[in-house]
């Protein structure tokens, strides 16, 4: 090859990969999710809890919403994945959907059953629209 050949191979070379950096890069902005997601027996509770008692009254969880479309919809999904036959595993208790809006943070919450909450493993799946964003386990000793 000749040495103007490649010069222009060279510089072809640099200016795709300066494009694909700026441009590249660029395009990889941050997925719209959830952050500081705190699952508590108080409401707006800043410790996270993971274990509950039977007896708790009510569980609470909120989100702040990172990067979420005004016209999103969110949805938590309360899950008993495993309750030792008192319902069937990976049973959805209930679902609650709210839109977005100008919201930049969304809770949710779930009541104690009449008998109180059954022993075992629970998780709460976080939606955007319709696609699980994140999940938080839990757990009723």
């Amino acid at each position: 090859m000749t040495k103007p050949m490649e010069q222009v191979l060279k510089s072809t070379l640099v200016l795709a990969i300066a494009a694909l950096m700026a441009f590249g890069f660029d395009m990889a902005a941050q997925a719209a999710g959830f952050d500081n997601i705190v699952l508590s027996a108080t409401k707006d509770g800043d410790t996270p809890q993971s274990n509950f008692p039977a007896d708790t009254p009510v569980i609470y969880i909120s989100a702040d919403l990172v990067d979420v479309e005004p016209t999103s919809k969110i949805t938590f999904s309360w899950i008993s994945v495993d309750s030792h036959g008192a319902a069937p595993d990976n049973y959805t208790i209930d679902k609650v959907d709210l839109d977005v809006g100008s919201n930049n943070q969304a809770d949710s919450q779930l009541s104690k059953p009449t008998a109180g909450w059954p022993v075992g493993t629970y998780r709460v799946d976080l939606l955007i629209d319709g696609t699980v964003a994140d999940s938080v386990p839990f757990s009723i000793p």
